[in-house]
């Protein structure tokens, strides 16, 4: 069953690892700007294990044998890191600063154990993949929203911009794919399979396909790939599979007419088809000369204020097949919920821009739109009189509106063929797109570009433009853990840049009612170690040498 973090244990004034240290470790082991300082207090101490309950129902024996938080704090440390989880284990047992960051101050404090760590991940995914709730992605948004309400971060104005990320699954050739798929499936049908059939299907299994594609020409992988459907289908007869990962690869890859299998025709097969069985999820895309099999993750953001950094408040992942302007309104929302202030502006590039984005309540800046660039400029300030432009000749028209709410000008150049040309709502919503985006200022379109230091940020870690993971569920607690850690890290940043130097505001009243009591003492010399102890009981040191 579900229990929280006890915060209740008190330790010794003693078992802090800095009465170890000489003076200059003591001060950048206690330094409350520090990153792990920083992270424990921002991070750590703030995740709302609660949200986890629904994992540790009642009577589940399953119960966490670790802190919550400090599993949730590692999946974190992990993408901030950009480690491998043995090593990120090991940071947590032998490395004083990251257990800082944990809040393992105590030599004795144990760490989570790597099956706990990867125990929990697997809950979360299983939780999302049968409830379509992503539980880390509840935790993210309230880490960022107390980070929003403690730095005064508005969301009254955000950015956005998407990127391709390549899930860790090889490319295989179709006939590799769909053998490889075969190998992978069949062995929960063989015992259903009569003599005859299992006989036939043995020969394939014992096939190297990678090979059998290195040695054949497109004819005889064609003619094999055909021969390979028809067991296929024989199994799936056999069986009855209405579902599956090998039916649902049949499907995408062939055609039954009449009871013969033949091939599709590769135009015909799906960008969302299965690219890989090992990441049935992961779809195939191609943007420009970047082709990609895997995932698009959506970063929403809020824009630069001169007093508060910019937080990353929300994050979408989905196939590489999903359009940017699919994740717009979505991506508002999100951003919403998460600093509870309601979206003003939203500042994109024009692979977000349509009808229905354009529709919504928010001032959307466009850096462009997509299509090809119109030869004819609207004019419509002139009231009831309409007026468009050939940009060819120069030549301006006046334009007669029709009963259908469309314009229509004079055929430019030979009439003898066409009389009049129009343009339909859905064309003169474009022009009207087009020129509103022509009169923003250069600057407010430069308010945009900064959302690209945050995409290049999250995929820092990445090896040519691939995560380590397979799979929508786990690419979302990557990119979840990234994004908090991009935060914090801001954060951390800024707080360095405007903290004043010296003690923080936290210690600063105990300090002052100190000072008080010692200046009614008679003097003397002392030096002094001074412990304040949080509501976790987590000690954080000052030394401090007085002369009275």
């Amino acid at each position: 069953m579900f229990r929280e973090t006890d915060t209740n244990t008190q330790m010794s004034l003693f078992d802090n690892p800095a009465d170890l240290m000489g003076k200059r470790a003591v001060k950048k082991y206690e330094d409350p700007k520090a990153w792990f300082n920083q992270f424990y207090e921002l991070v750590t101490s703030q995740i709302d294990e609660s949200v986890f309950k629904p994992l540790f129902k009642e009577g589940n024996m399953g119960a966490p044998t670790a802190s919550i938080r400090q599993l949730v704090a590692m999946n974190i440390l992990k993408e901030g890191f950009g480690c491998s989880d043995e090593d990120l284990i090991e940071k947590c047992d032998y490395d004083l600063l990251t257990r800082r960051a944990l809040g393992l101050i105590r030599l004795e404090d144990e760490a989570p154990s790597l099956d706990t760590y990867y125990l929990l991940r697997r809950r979360i995914c299983d939780y999302a993949d049968a409830t379509g709730e992503n539980l880390m992605e509840t935790c993210f948004s309230r880490l960022t929203k107390f980070q929003a309400a403690k730095f005064k971060i508005s969301g009254k104005s955000v950015r956005m911009d998407s990127k391709l990320i390549g899930s860790n699954i090889a490319w295989y050739p179709r006939y590799e794919l769909i053998h490889k798929t075969f190998l992978q499936e069949i062995g929960q049908y063989m015992s259903r399979l009569n003599p005859s059939l299992r006989k036939k299907v043995q020969p394939w299994l014992e096939e190297n396909a990678k090979q059998t594609v290195y040695r054949s020409n497109s004819e005889a992988i064609l003619q094999r790939l055909g021969e390979l459907g028809s067991i296929i289908y024989a199994v799936l007869v056999r069986v009855k599979a209405k579902d599956g990962l090998l039916k649902q690869v049949f499907d995408e890859q062939f055609i039954v007419e009449h009871g013969q299998v033949t091939p599709r025709d590769k135009k015909a097969i799906a960008a969302d088809s299965v690219q890989n069985p090992n990441d049935p999820e992961a779809e195939y895309r191609q943007k420009g000369q970047q082709k990609v099999k895997g995932y698009s993750v959506n970063i929403t953001e809020t824009t630069d204020q001169e007093d508060a950094p910019s937080l990353i408040t929300g994050v979408q992942v989905e196939g590489a097949t999903a359009a940017d302007n699919a994740f717009y309104e979505e991506a508002i929302a999100k951003s919403e919920a998460t600093t509870g202030s309601a979206v003003e502006t939203v500042y994109s590039d024009g692979a977000y821009q349509n009808a229905d984005n354009r529709a919504l309540s928010v001032n959307g800046v466009f850096t462009g739109i997509q299509g090809r660039q119109s030869h004819y400029l609207l004019d419509e300030s002139g009231g009831d009189t309409v007026r468009i432009t050939d940009t060819r000749t120069g030549e301006v028209y006046e334009a007669k509106r029709t009963r259908s709410g469309a314009l229509r000008i004079p055929y430019p150049g030979d009439r003898s063929k066409y009389k009049w040309r129009y343009f339909l709502p859905k064309q003169l919503e474009s022009m009207r797109s087009r020129k509103r985006m022509e009169d923003i200022p250069q600057e407010e379109k430069n308010k945009r570009n900064n959302v690209e230091a945050s995409i290049f940020q999250l995929c820092f870690h990445t090896r040519n433009n691939k995560t380590r993971y397979r799979g929508k569920r786990k690419h979302e607690l990557w990119a979840f853990a990234r994004s908090a850690w991009i935060n914090l890290r801001r954060i951390v940043l800024f707080q360095s840049k405007n903290t004043p130097e010296g003690i923080t505001e936290t210690h600063n009243g105990a300090l002052s009612a100190l000072m008080d009591l010692l200046n009614s003492m008679s003097q003397t010399c002392i030096h002094l170690k001074l412990y304040f102890v949080g509501p976790d009981f987590r000690p954080a040191m000052v030394t401090a040498g007085l002369e009275y």
